[in-house]
């Protein structure tokens, strides 16, 4: 009777996995093929209308998976209900029309996009999976021969002056007449979403942006966007909770993933409870960013990573919100000078600075926002600009920690066209956006309870003039440096390895340097340290 019981187990296992491959679906059937609604994956039918009824139908049957076979599908906008996986086989694509016209308006906007290719609104249960591929056909709306033009800085303020602006290879394309789709996928107040295993490729702006959802899980996904399309980031996470992302691979023309606003025209929740583990980033903009945004950011852990870009973490307070609690782990970074794009090489970010009247904010808010209780452990970097924490507010920045940092500070060959540089745009002022500026290895400004401890500075020779400290520290309050092991980046004997000014309430313990440690402020405690000739 078990071996009869078991064998009917596996013949009805048979015939599921038969009906599956064969595309053959009725009203018991979890599974319906495109093919069997008219879609055709010949790269030249265009398959929206077909596609859309298999969703709808198996959307009226109680949800199920919506299967392409082998085969490129172009294809307009598409909507996925309630209860809805589509699953791209290997060899299976669905990919972008190249039609403008054929993107639908999805009734709301956000930061001027208010178009998708795929796309859900309210809907539970929903999945992308396969090894397959979404590709956004980013070679219909990008012009390859131009270049993007670059915004929200005055060069006068830059050290380059006005040589100071995108050049090729490394800037970004123009787009061709006409504009671009919004968004490649776009989740709007959606619960329980799972993406996994499928390849994302070629968007022409956003690879995927959740805004306002709960409960994601992107696992094993690979992000291949052109480097050279402007806003290509791999994933937006905007006014979402309990997101999880981990095991991918990204490659992105902008941030790779940022949490970020851009939800203001879908809803005001605040973004909460997310964790990155375990991918590879290589961006054109910031591998890692957090903020801007107009509610508040909390509760992230990102561990695992290796990233290559622009600018390698960024966490940005621009308007009145919080951004706290946010821990970064085992993380290698490689960043350097570009001929283009935002970033301008620094491996760590963080900054404090009004937006100004961008995007028609006030230009000074009756409160400023704050960034606190941020936390990076084991750290390796290598880089060709500063660690920069910046607020223009006093003790904006509170509660920052580095433990175990080692950073290696390298010459550029695009040093005298883009180098000796802070970038904080866009700011209010222009002269704050992005402008000339001495280059320490670690450069503080207005930061409260600075914890630096076991960072170690090395360098290589003949680096520019403008390279200066290995710490720099200003208008602070209680910093505490303990286990610093490195030298200055300049081979000038002028410069202290360390150099503390205008603050107060400073320890510095357990320091090995090549050259002095050099303090212009009140409350310096100098213990244990051992200056090396």
């Amino acid at each position: 009777m078990i071996y009869m019981k078991n064998m009917r187990h596996a013949l009805l296992a048979i015939m599921l996995i038969f009906s599956y491959k064969n595309g053959y679906c009725n009203d018991s059937s979890p599974f319906f093929n495109v093919k069997d609604f008219g879609a055709k994956g010949d790269n030249a039918t265009l398959n929206t209308e077909a596609i859309q009824n298999a969703i709808s139908h198996c959307a009226s049957n109680g949800g199920g998976t919506v299967l392409f076979p082998s085969g490129v599908y172009l294809s307009g906008t598409i909507e996925i209900f309630d209860n809805i996986t589509l699953h791209l086989e290997a060899g299976a694509v669905l990919k972008g029309s190249p039609n403008l016209a054929d993107y639908r308006n999805l009734g709301r906007t956000s930061e001027g996009r208010n178009r998708s290719f795929i796309y859900a609104i309210n809907a539970s249960n929903i999945a992308i999976t396969g090894r397959g591929a979404i590709n956004g056909n980013d070679s219909a709306f990008m012009d390859w021969d131009k270049i993007h033009p670059d915004c929200c800085f005055d060069p006068v303020y830059t050290r380059q002056g006005g040589t100071f602006e995108n050049h090729f290879p490394d800037g970004p394309a123009e787009f061709k007449r006409g504009g671009r789709p919004g968004i490649l996928i776009t989740f709007i107040e959606c619960r329980n979403i799972f993406i996994n295993g499928i390849t994302i490729q070629n968007a022409p702006n956003w690879s995927v942006h959740l805004a306002c959802c709960d409960i994601v899980n992107v696992v094993a996904v690979n992000f291949q966007n052109s480097l050279l399309v402007p806003n290509a980031d791999a994933i937006d996470i905007s006014n979402s909770k309990n997101v999880n992302i981990s095991d991918c691979m990204i490659v992105a023309g902008d941030d790779g993933i940022a949490i970020s606003p851009c939800a203001d025209g879908y809803c005001l929740a605040e973004t909460e409870n997310i964790n990155i583990s375990n991918c590879t980033i290589i961006s054109r903009s910031a591998a890692i960013r957090i903020g801007w945004a107009i509610k508040s950011i909390r509760n992230c852990t990102f561990q695992n990573l290796v990233i290559y870009s622009n600018r390698g973490i960024g966490i940005f307070s621009k308007h009145d919100e919080i951004i706290e609690n946010i821990l970064f782990n085992n993380i290698i970074i490689h960043t350097r000078l570009h001929s283009g794009w935002w970033g301008i090489g620094e491996p760590i970010h963080i900054s404090q600075i009004p937006l100004g009247t961008w995007y028609n904010v006030a230009q000074m808010l009756p409160e400023y926002g704050k960034i606190r209780n941020i936390r990076f452990s084991n750290i390796e970097i290598t880089s060709e600009n500063s660690i920069v924490l910046y607020g223009y507010h006093e003790n904006a920045i509170q509660n920052i920690d580095f433990q175990n940092v080692r950073h290696y500070f390298k010459n550029s060959p695009l040093n005298d066209m883009r180098g000796g540089n802070f970038e904080l745009r866009p700011a209010f002022d222009n002269k704050f956006s992005l402008f000339k500026h001495d280059i320490p290895a670690f450069y503080a400004k207005n930061v409260r309870d600075l914890s630096i401890s076991n960072y170690t500075v090395d360098r290589d020779d003949g680096l520019p003039a403008y390279c200066t400290n290995a710490i720099f520290c200003e208008d602070f309050l209680n910093i505490s440096i303990t286990g610093f092991h490195g030298r200055p980046l300049s081979q000038n004997i002028g410069y202290a390895a360390i150099h503390l000014e205008n603050g107060e309430g400073a320890t510095i313990i357990g320091s090995t340097t090549t050259g002095n440690v050099e303090t212009l402020l009140k409350q310096v405690n100098v213990k244990n340290c051992i200056q090396k000739d």
